[in-house]
């Protein structure tokens, strides 16, 4: 027998092969020679058309064939007869039936006749290669019975490198009787996979490929497999010869000869850096997820379908008062005295996964405090199992916040209820005898009051405007802003000062609230626009004052008498305009325009610069859009006056 270190260490090229193949058509016959040497070097195929005449080369032994390969259909003898007689006289001689579709019959009577195989022609190339496989281990298995010892386990070397050299993985194949373990073989994965070729890696111990990145604890698990002549897989970080890096999987495994003494140690090798990536970047994630598990500010449960507490942080341990061991294995209604069994099942039951809800509870703590909490509830599949995350938030704050602002409401309309009629009802009965006084006297006096009353008047129907926003639900509709603009602008003492529309623009918006909106520019634009009713250039700032308020329900009802301004120079000249833009409308008027240092102060709530102007105009117009979610800007118009844009997109 020749030991594994009689053996070449190279696994020499292996003995050649001679085929005959019997083949009536000779056109197919030189086809499937040529492939079959395509595919192995180390085939020399023969053909012959003529049955009777291959079996006489086959008896005259000029060429010695190590296997036939026959067709079905030749002339004179079939394929089984021609199988019959070389079994008479070559019982050994591999013999292989390549027959055509539709012969699948035969494949039976072929193999109990004594046919070593049986293969159907294909379509396409991989007949050939399959054949060459079948021709190639019918002949090595002969060999090998009839090879000494040594001539045997050189044959089963040679099949199994080029099995090797077939194989989607890197293999090596490494010498432990040679000092420093070397490689003396590496397939062509290896070469793909390392980007060395195995001329290169041939002589060297596997480490080359570990550079500087060497992690010694890896290092000593394989060296204590080899010395131990054993099984070991480890993960190691290697280079290529362009220098990249990957994540190299390495499976070393002992190869034993008969005697039962190590031959070589195989070497399995594969990039599975992608997978290395991912468990680190999953391992990232996980260590931030149980970080943010641990560490969050919200109360953090996890729970079954059935109530039950599977895990719970650190936060609602302490706000509970409970320790982690005490709250797992309780249910969820032994914390939140407010939540009914029966109706959080089927809640649960009808939950999407990964979809979240949120909904508001109560949690009671150790010592019987309770406090309202806000819970976002997700269900999530852990390992086959649903699990329920909920992340509970303490709204104590926001509670009274609520509860505050119920308070502030209710004194606002006590507020407001003082205003419309404790106010509103002595304003205007001095009106009234102030006009009573005016024909009974002549005074200077009189003009003087009858200005500080209307100012009161104004800012009385101002205050409740702004006390009465928001009490009514909006009512969205389409609202056509042609002619609401033209409604509105009938609604309005306008003097000599003109309006022009140029949008057929339609809305989405409360028609009440938007009336509202654009009474008050006009308004505006007309008080303040023209030269005559200012008293000073800065009076344009204020583009507030509301002095008709027919469009003001508050106003109607309490007897608003704005509309007394009958001065001859009221909008003298002004030109106000309403249009639409790529995203919305504006209004703007072709006055004095607003100064730039004043448009970001503008909408402030009692900002004004006229000493007729009551400050809240403007402020309402702004409080109107941002009800409707939309976007207010002022700037200069096209005629150099003021110009409000409504972005409502």
């Amino acid at each position: 027998m020749v030991s594994s270190r009689d053996a070449p260490r190279s696994l020499s090229e292996p003995a050649s092969i001679d085929v005959l193949y019997v083949e009536a058509d000779r056109d197919f016959a030189a086809l499937v020679a040529s492939q079959l040497e395509r595919e192995r070097g180390r085939f020399t195929v023969h053909t012959e058309s003529d049955p009777r005449a291959a079996l006489d080369r086959i008896r005259s032994g000029d060429a010695a064939f190590d296997c036939v390969v026959c067709g079905y259909d030749p002339p004179d003898l079939d394929g089984l007869d021609v199988l019959s007689r070389v079994r008479d006289e070559f019982p050994e001689l591999p013999f292989i039936l390549f027959t055509e579709r539709g012969r699948e019959e035969i494949a039976g009577e072929a193999l109990a006749a004594g046919a070593t195989g049986y293969l159907r022609k294909g379509d396409d190339a991989t007949q050939y290669r399959l054949l060459a496989t079948r021709i190639e281990n019918a002949v090595e298995r002969v060999r090998s019975a009839r090879a000494s010892p040594g001539e045997a386990l050189e044959a089963r070397l040679s099949v199994r490198s080029r099995a090797m050299d077939e194989a989607p993985v890197g293999i090596v194949l490494t010498d432990p009787h040679a000092a420093d373990n070397p490689i003396v073989y590496a397939n062509e994965a290896f070469e793909t996979l390392t980007g060395y070729d195995a001329e290169e890696a041939v002589g060297r111990n596997c480490r080359f490929l570990q550079g500087e990145a060497t992690d010694e604890d890896t290092v000593a698990e394989l060296r204590a497999a080899v010395e131990g002549r054993d099984h070991v897989t480890v993960e190691l970080l290697n280079y290529r010869k362009d220098g990249t890096q990957f994540w190299n999987r390495v499976r070393i495994a002992p190869l034993f000869d008969d005697d039962g003494d190590i031959d070589f140690f195989v070497g399995f090798q594969d990039d599975v850096t992608p997978r290395k990536v991912y468990e680190r970047t999953l391992w990232a994630n996980t260590a931030r997820l149980e970080a943010l598990f641990e560490h969050s500010p919200d109360l953090v449960v996890v729970h079954t379908d059935d109530g039950t507490i599977r895990d719970v942080n650190q936060r609602i341990c302490e706000e509970l008062g409970y320790s982690e061991a005490e709250l797992v294995d309780k249910t969820i209604w032994d914390l939140d005295p407010s939540s009914d069994p029966a109706r959080s099942r089927s809640f649960w039951g009808e939950l999407p996964p990964n979809e979240p809800d949120r909904f508001e509870g109560e949690l009671q703590r150790r010592d019987g405090t309770t406090f309202p909490t806000e819970v976002h509830l997700i269900q999530l599949n852990v390992a086959g199992e649903d699990l329920y995350v909920a992340m509970i938030r303490d709204i104590t704050e926001q509670k009274q916040r609520e509860v505050e602002l119920v308070e502030q409401n209710e004194r606002l309309d006590r507020f407001a209820s003082v205003v419309s009629h404790d106010l509103r009802n002595p304003l205007q009965v001095a009106m009234g005898r102030l006009d009573l006084l005016a024909d009974d006297c002549d005074s200077d006096h009189v003009d003087a009051i009858d200005r500080a009353l209307e100012r009161m008047d104004d800012l009385i129907s101002d205050l409740l405007v702004l006390a009465h926003d928001g009490d009514d639900a909006m009512e969205i509709e389409p609202v056509a802003l042609s002619d609401l603009a033209q409604a509105c602008w009938r609604n309005v003492v306008t003097g000599d000062a003109t309006l022009s529309v140029e949008t057929e623009l339609v809305l989405d918006a409360d028609a009440d609230q938007l009336q509202q909106l654009l009474e008050n520019l006009f308004r505006n634009a007309v008080e303040h626009g023209s030269t005559g009713s200012r008293d000073s250039p800065d009076d344009a700032v204020e583009h507030g004052s509301t002095g008709n308020r027919t469009a003001s329900g508050d106003a109607v009802e309490h007897g608003s008498t704005g509309d007394r301004d009958d001065s001859p120079d009221r909008g003298a000249g002004v030109t106000v305009t309403v249009g639409e833009t790529d995203r919305g409308f504006f209004v703007e008027d072709d006055g004095v325009g607003i100064p730039p240092e004043n448009r970001d102060t503008v909408f402030e709530a009692g900002y004004t610069t006229s000493s007729q102007g009551t400050g809240f105009g403007l402020n309402i117009i702004s409080q109107v859009a941002a009800a409707h979610g939309w976007e207010v800007t002022v700037s200069e118009g096209s005629e150099g006056g003021a110009r409000f844009e409504f972005r409502v997109d």
